[in-house]
């Protein structure tokens, strides 16, 4: 329950002063119009007070509810996200303007994380190792998540690329191994040995 400002409650004031003058002239003068008087501004006073209370009680109980509508919504967000934490597109219509409005949105999103996480990585560079391998862990991740907005095949694609050069890599390891004969191996060394 919050609590109720410092004016909040300025009116009822106003008329318990009402009420109190009332009561204290209708004492003196003994007369009916100031008894009528004092019974009218208890009246008032009685209706003021229920009022506050009333509407001090719904105020409470409206807060409550948006805190109790945020947690339940917060909760069925967490339960349908995604179990690797991933960036997905909205839409899977490319075309779509609101689509490209998110993705780039999302970009931009994680060239900001990046940015952040440099900053972590130049002041905690030979300070905290711990702390530097999280920045380079996010760095990673948000990268990855990134790629995956541009190209969701990127995954497969570099998988592709990665064999193509184990095996460039293999032939040239093959061809230069002792024993065998390179393209240049039929040529004569020649040269300057020096001292």
């Amino acid at each position: 329950m919050t609590k109720p400002s410092k004016f909040t409650g300025l009116g009822t004031v106003v008329l318990a002063l009402v009420f109190l003058v009332a009561i204290v002239f209708a004492a003196n003068n003994s007369t009916v119009l100031g008894w009528v008087i004092a019974v009218i501004a208890f009246g008032w006073l009685a209706l003021s007070t229920l009022v506050y209370i009333g509407v001090h009680k719904a105020a409470a109980f409206g807060a409550r509810q948006v805190k109790l509508a945020q947690a339940e919504m917060a909760q069925r967000n967490s339960a349908h996200a995604p179990a690797d934490g991933g960036t997905r597109l909205v839409s899977d219509n490319a075309g779509s303007r609101q689509a490209a409005k998110a993705r780039e949105l999302k970009l931009d999103h994680s060239f900001k994380i990046i940015s952040v996480q440099i900053g972590v990585v130049n002041d905690y560079l030979g300070k905290d190792d711990a702390m530097v391998a999280r920045a380079l862990e996010t760095i990673d991740i948000t990268a990855r998540n990134g790629r995956g907005l541009v190209n969701p095949n990127w995954e497969a694609q570099e998988a592709k690329m990665d064999d193509a050069m184990e095996k460039k890599n293999a032939a040239r390891a093959a061809e230069t191994r002792p024993g065998t004969q390179g393209p240049d191996d039929d040529q004569p060394v020649s040269g300057v040995v020096l001292d």
